[in-house]
Formats: structure tokens, sequence, C-alpha cells
């Protein structure tokens, strides 16, 4: 009888095992289509053998753990490259906005302004006596005057914007990383029992890939299964502790807040992501750009200043400055309030009493092809194109960095999917197997139970 009651013990542990098979790929079947979700395995292992006299005696089988099937070295390669995709994402997308506040070429563009007031000189010499040609000069002035403080504007616009886009993606790590501590929290305190949290750590690695969309992030797992998370050349987390980081003011003279960790105001080193990409938008390429557009600005108040305060206009007037010479940078670039009042004080003739003379509309109208630029580099508009041509080149590269991390993530991401997803094919003949054995089992039971009535009859 003791050997029937064994065997009873054996078909029921199977019919419990294969039972936990079948709920498992039940499980995998039922998240088919939940973002992140690792399908997951039973692993079964023969019980423990008991001795005999003639030997030792099976004794079934037990689950001996329901593991998720995953790729450290996928997911470690996707922590690698995905910052760098955002990154550059990020940038590709700002670049090309930027580009589309200089609106270059264009026929309402600032190169096209430069030159037509160059032009609008041009028609003065020919005509030195015109009061309508003046009125043109100072239209087509205003004109360029009023791009380049538009340009700067709309770049100063966007730093503002990218300083509350930072806010934003600093309040989101810090969000993702207070949620990180709380699951290490839970799969610790699971684990350490005996119980396996394959649906907690889904979450967690759900939330740590998208930190890895805003901060360089790298990963490391202790014994109890929790993790550190580091970024920015400091650990954001600690089991169940997280570092929040914040914004600081630096200097009134910086272009936005730094990032800074909130427990001793060391700035944080950020080297990829999304942050990365908006902290070099905000402090390196924008910033460069209104520098260049200033030193533009600043370039042709001096020089056609020079040029203009030398000539006479139609009333015998000279000294005149044609630019405000308070202009500092683009953005206070204006047409100076004189001529702005009067356009007949714009100066044509290099000599009093001349009022045919077009000296000076002829000298003002050549500055435009005087090397004034990058010590004696370029000539306006060959400065302002190169500014042009490097917004063009820079957007190209972080297009092409973009495109080519995207592909490498892209085929991570299907690698670690064929892996880690589930398989419907799959699953449904892992459930059949296990179907079947638990049927098997069952009839195991059964024929006890003959055999058992069998016994007891005999008595």
């Amino acid at each position: 009888m003791a050997d029937l009651l064994r065997m009873l013990n054996i078909a029921k542990r199977a019919m419990f095992a294969h039972q936990t098979a079948m709920n498992t790929s039940g499980q995998n079947i039922a998240n088919v289509n939940t973002e992140g979700y690792s399908r997951q395995r039973v692993t079964l292992a023969a019980s423990r053998a008991t001795a005999a006299p003639f030997g030792y005696l099976g004794a079934g089988v037990d689950v001996q753990t329901v593991e998720r099937i995953r790729s450290q070295m996928i997911d470690q390669q996707l922590l690698d490259e995905r910052p760098a995709l955002e990154m550059h994402d990020f940038k590709s997308s700002g670049l090309e906005f930027v580009e589309e506040i200089f609106n270059e070429p264009s026929e309402f563009g600032l190169s096209r302004n430069i030159e037509e007031f160059f032009n609008s000189w041009h028609d003065l010499a020919n005509d030195p006596e015109s009061t309508a040609s003046r009125t043109v000069v100072r239209q087509k002035a205003q004109t360029m005057t009023s791009s380049f403080r538009r340009i700067d504007r709309e770049l100063n616009n966007y730093q503002t914007h990218l300083n509350r886009e930072l806010r934003d993606a600093v309040d989101e790590v810090n969000l993702i990383t207070k949620e990180i501590s709380k699951l290490n929290e839970r799969i610790v305190n699971s684990e350490v029992n005996g119980h396996q949290a394959p649906d907690l750590r889904d979450q967690r690695d759900i939330l740590v890939g998208k930190l890895s969309k805003l901060v360089d992030v790298r990963t490391s797992e202790n014994e109890h299964g929790g993790i550190t998370v580091s970024a920015g050349n400091r650990t954001l987390v600690v089991d169940t502790f997280n570092e929040p980081l914040t914004l600081t003011t630096i200097s009134e003279s910086d272009p936005g807040p730094f990032i800074t960790f909130e427990g001793d105001s060391t700035i944080a080193q950020i080297s990829s992501g999304k942050i990365k990409g908006l902290l070099e938008l905000r402090d390196k390429n924008i910033p460069d750009y209104r520098n260049r557009l200033d030193a533009l600005a600043v370039a042709l108040t001096t020089e056609l200043n020079t040029v203009h305060t030398t000539g006479y206009n139609l009333n015998g007037i000279t000294g005149i400055d044609f630019f405000d010479t308070a202009t500092s940078g683009a953005a206070d670039f204006e047409v100076s309030a004189s001529i702005l009042t009067n356009a007949n004080l714009i100066a044509s003739a290099d000599t009093t009493g001349e009022s045919g003379n077009n000296g000076i509309a002829l000298a003002m109208a050549n500055v435009a092809d005087n090397l004034t630029m990058n010590s004696g580099e370029f000539t306006f508009s060959d400065y302002y194109n190169s500014l042009i041509s490097n917004i063009g080149s820079e957007t190209q590269e972080a297009n092409f960095l973009s495109n080519t991390f995207g592909l490498t993530v892209e085929q991570l991401e299907f690698s670690r999917e064929s892996i880690s997803g589930v398989s419907l094919d799959e699953e449904v003949t892992n459930m059949i197997e296990a179907q079947t054995a638990f049927n098997a089992a069952a009839r195991v039971i059964s024929s006890v139970d003959e055999m058992m009535q069998t016994i007891l009859n005999m008595t």
C-alpha cells in the first residue's frame, strides 16, 4: 500500500507542476502585446529521491523556478546605444527648427535682405540727388535690421523653450528613479523570501529603458535583486534610495540653469541622452549662432558708419551715423534715429556742395565686397553664408548619426524581441505538452485508484 501512496504523490506533484506550466503559457499568451513583457519559462526538476533497501526511489517532479527569458548582453547594448540615438535625434529635430528660423535660402531671408540693402546703395549712386532712392535705402536698411532682430529674438525664445523642456526632463528623471527605488524594495522583499518577481522586474526594466532615453545609464544588480543606477558621474539609485536632480543657476550670463545633484549641488556630467542633446543645443549651438550674428551686426554698424560719417547729404551736412552706434549685437541692431526721422540725411557725396556727387554712395555699396569679417577672410555675405552652411552641415551630421544609431537600436530591439518576446505558436505547443502530461498524471491517479480498490476488495 505504501508504494501505491508514493505513486499517488508522484502523480499529484506532476499534476501541480504541469498545471503551473500551463498557467505560465497562458500568462505569456495573455501578454503577447504587452509593452516590455518578457516571456516566462517554467523550469522543472526531479524531486529529491528517497532511499530504499535496493536503491533510490524517485519522488516525482517539482517546479524549480519561473524565470524571465532575457539577454543581459542585448539589454546592456541597448543601454549603451539608446542614449546616443536620443541625443542625436533631439539635436536633429532642434537644428532643423533652427534652420526654419533662419529660413535660408529664401526670398525673404537675411541673405537676400543684405543683398538688397547694398543694391539700394548702387541705385542711389545712379541717382545721388533722389529723395526716393534715399527712402528705399532706409527701408531696405530697416528690413535688414528687422531680420537680424527677428532671428536673434526667435533663437532666444528657443533657448527659453529648451529651458522649459530641460525642467520637464529633469522632473521625469526624478520620477523614474523614485519609481525604480520603490520597485527595488518590492523585488528584494519578494525574492529574499524565495518568490520570483518577473513582472516587477519587467516594470523596472521598462523604467530603466525610459531613463536611458534621457541620460546615459549604467546599472548593476546586487545579490538580493536590487539594482544601482548611475548617470552623470554619480549614482541616481542605490537599492531603495534615489538622489534627485535639480536645476541651479550659476551665473546670470549663462544661457540657462545647470543640472546639479540635489544633495550637494555638484554639476551632473550628463554625456548622452535627450538631455545631453538639449544642453548642447542650448549651451553650444545656439549661443554660437547668436554670437556670429552679433559679430555681423556690429561689423556692419562699424564699417558702414565709418564710411557714412565722412559723406555729405543733400543739405551739405556730414558726420551722421547711418546705424545706431549703441548697437551691441543683432538684438539691438537699428538704423540711427536721425536717419529714421529724415531719409534726406543719408549721405551720397564725398565732397560738400556737389549734390550730384555719388562717391559715398558707391563707397557704401562697395563695402559689401570688402573682406571685413573673420580677420579679412570673408565679406559680410560670405560670413553669413558660412554660418548658414555650418548650421546645415551640423544638421546633416545630426541626421546621419540619428539614422545610424536608429538602425542599431532597431536591430537590437528586434533581437531582444526574438529572445524575450512571446511566440503564440510556441506557447500553444508548450500548453499542449503540459496538458498532455497533466492528463497522463491524472490517468496514473486513476490507475492507482483501481489498484487500491482491487487490493481492498481482496481483503
